[in-house]
Order: C-alpha cells, then sequence, then structure tokens
C-alpha cells in the first residue's frame, strides 16, 4: 500500500510541476504586438520622491490611431516620427522597434 501511494504521489506532483512550468514558459515567450500609424508622441516629467529630495524622471509615450498608447524607452521614442507606420514588439519589459 505505501508502495502505490509514493507512486501516485510521485506522478501528481510530476504532473503538478509540468502544468506549472508550461504556464511559466508560456508567459514567458508572450509577445505583444503594436501596430498603427503613431499620432501623437509625449514626454511627460514625473517627480518621484526619495527621503528628502526629489527626482524627475522623463516618461515617453506614444499613441496609435486605434487609441493604444505604449510607454516607450528614449531611443526608440527618439527613432519613431509622428505620423509614421510603425511596429513594436513588446516582451515582458522589453520593446523592440521592427523596420
Amino acid at each position: 500500500m505505501q508502495k502505490a501511494s509514493s507512486i501516485v504521489y510521485t506522478f501528481l506532483a510530476g504532473f503538478l510541476l509540468f502544468f506549472a512550468w508550461s504556464g511559466y514558459i508560456r508567459e514567458e515567450f508572450k509577445i505583444n504586438e503594436y501596430r498603427g500609424k503613431i499620432v501623437k508622441k509625449e514626454r511627460i516629467e514625473k517627480v518621484i520622491s526619495i527621503g528628502d529630495s526629489f527626482v524627475t524622471e522623463p516618461h515617453y509615450i506614444v499613441f496609435f490611431e486605434k487609441g493604444e498608447k505604449l510607454r516607450v524607452p528614449n531611443t526608440i521614442y527618439m527613432k519613431i516620427k509622428k505620423g509614421s507606420h510603425t511596429v513594436l514588439m513588446k516582451q515582458n519589459e522589453n520593446i523592440t522597434l521592427m523596420k
């Protein structure tokens, strides 16, 4: 009886581990695509409080014709032109500009 229950528990643990790992892998490789014409570019200064001092941090946002908006890094913000058709790929927190 003890041998049968240990085999069942081992397979059950492997089964649960497999589904947990497959969900993690699916989320790691999920890529969101933002495609369309850029209608507006915006640079916003955010004020961040660090203890007694305040620091400003720039945020760069692009707006697509479909109403989507996306925060992008400075390098991509400078390469994108208003009115141009753009394809951006986002994976986790990394954004890539496709030509």
